[in-house]
């Protein structure tokens, strides 16, 4: 499992360039271990509020295979110890964010868990200008239209318009997928100095998903000089099956958020040369323009 990103790593607290977007040590709440392990490496941060820590790994404890749990099971999946886990989760419950089940009691995330999420969308500049150029490709092209961002090591799917030929592809994983495999996600790498891209890739587990997979260092690095060089980066069924995908990235010199807009194709309806001689120019001209607009505003 990927460790927390060390600032010291990349020379400092902040990305050079990027003063806004300083970079620090997250505490990942929802690692299974032995209760506060992780928490307690952090004990010289006197800011870093542990039960609101606790808070959090109960939150992020709910997903597909843990839709509803009771005391008991919320203390085995975070690796809090029960009384810990009631109290986070009675909190939870009474500030609206988590629910009980009707008969059984257990608790559930809430709608009020969107509201995060939706208000993310909301207050986030490269969401709030991207709209006009996704309703422009998803005219333009036949393609599924994906706008992601980069969070670490993970290329996060924050907006995906899915045409019907690739419904059948399912994420998983929340909307996240590893950024070293990824088109997108080497499309945002190619947006970074290269000090950062390589701590990035020491904290990635690197291995093939795919057949197609590029998962070596050197051949990583490789590519993002490509593409810096060629503006976009192209991939083929190298981590979801039947998908060729053409990104290009972009960085908000506002807030240091790094994203790229991805254009998705089934591989079974049409060819990579078929999609990189229809769409890789405009791709690359929305993007520049986008990009543009985020600068200037």
């Amino acid at each position: 499992m990927p460790r927390p990103l060390d600032a010291d790593a990349l020379g400092g607290h902040c990305r050079p360039g990027s003063p806004a977007m300083c970079l620090r040590p997250r505490v990942q709440t929802n690692w299974l271990d032995d209760g506060m392990s992780e928490l307690k490496k952090d004990a010289d941060d006197h800011l870093l509020v542990g039960s609101v820590v606790k808070a959090f790994r109960v939150l992020e404890a709910f997903d597909r295979p843990h839709r509803s749990m009771g005391f008991s099971e919320i203390s085995r999946v975070t690796g809090l110890e029960k009384s810990a886990a009631q109290r986070a989760a009675h909190t939870l419950w009474r500030l609206g964010y988590l629910d009980k089940a009707p008969g059984s009691g257990e608790y559930r995330l809430s709608l009020r868990c969107q509201d995060i999420g939706m208000r993310f969308a909301e207050a986030n500049r490269i969401v709030e200008m991207v709209a006009p150029y996704i309703t422009l490709l998803r005219r333009k092209t036949v393609a599924s239209v994906n706008l992601t961002m980069l969070d670490r090591t993970e290329t996060v799917f924050v907006q995906r318009h899915t045409t019907v030929d690739m419904l059948g592809n399912k994420l998983g994983g929340r909307g996240r997928l590893p950024a070293y495999c990824t088109a997108t996600g080497i499309a945002m790498l190619s947006q970074l100095p290269d000090a950062e891209v390589k701590a990035i890739l020491a904290e990635s587990e690197l291995k093939p998903h795919m057949p197609n997979t590029i998962w070596q260092v050197d051949d990583i690095l490789a590519r993002i000089r490509k593409t810096r060089e060629e503006r976009y980066a192209f991939g083929v069924e190298e981590d979801i099956a039947s998908d060729i995908t053409l990104a290009c990235g972009f960085t908000d010199p506002a807030t240091g958020d790094v994203a790229a807009i991805g254009l998705s194709y089934f591989s079974g309806a049409t060819t990579p040369d078929e999609v990189q001689a229809q769409a890789r120019d405009l791709l690359i001209s929305i993007v520049d323009n986008l990009a543009r607009e985020l600068a200037g505003s």
